[in-house]
């Protein structure tokens, strides 16, 4: 890129140096070389515009035309299985049996067990 740009500068400097100066010439009104000059400098310059203004959008809608990654929302932990009236009494037999509860509380749990059906 940068031996087109090199070698448009060198063009344009040409250009310009022929249309301003006719080897030695001075330039006269009504000649043309500076007209000249000036249009292809300006098609030149506007050509580097132009192409710059395209990268610079072609990145923008590569940038904006990407995919973006959506994080899932996090999954809840599995619930327990419930336990089974069975077990439930099974359970709470076996810390009355331990002396982990009282007689009061064991028949408390228990009703509280039985109403839950």
């Amino acid at each position: 890129m940068k031996s087109i740009k090199g070698a448009s500068v060198l063009i344009c400097s040409f250009v310009v140096l022929l249309g301003t100066s006719h080897f030695g010439k001075p330039v006269q009104a009504g000649s043309g070389g500076a007209f000249f000059a000036g249009m292809v400098t300006s098609h030149v310059v506007g050509g580097f515009v132009r192409r710059d203004q395209a990268r610079t959008d072609a990145a923008v809608h590569q940038a904006y035309s990407q995919p973006t990654s959506v994080q899932a929302a996090p999954v809840a932990p599995a619930q327990p299985a419930q336990k089974t009236v069975e077990q439930r009494l099974g359970a709470l037999d076996d810390l009355a049996n331990r002396g982990i509860i009282t007689k009061d509380e064991y028949a408390a749990r228990r009703q509280a067990i039985l109403d839950s059906l």
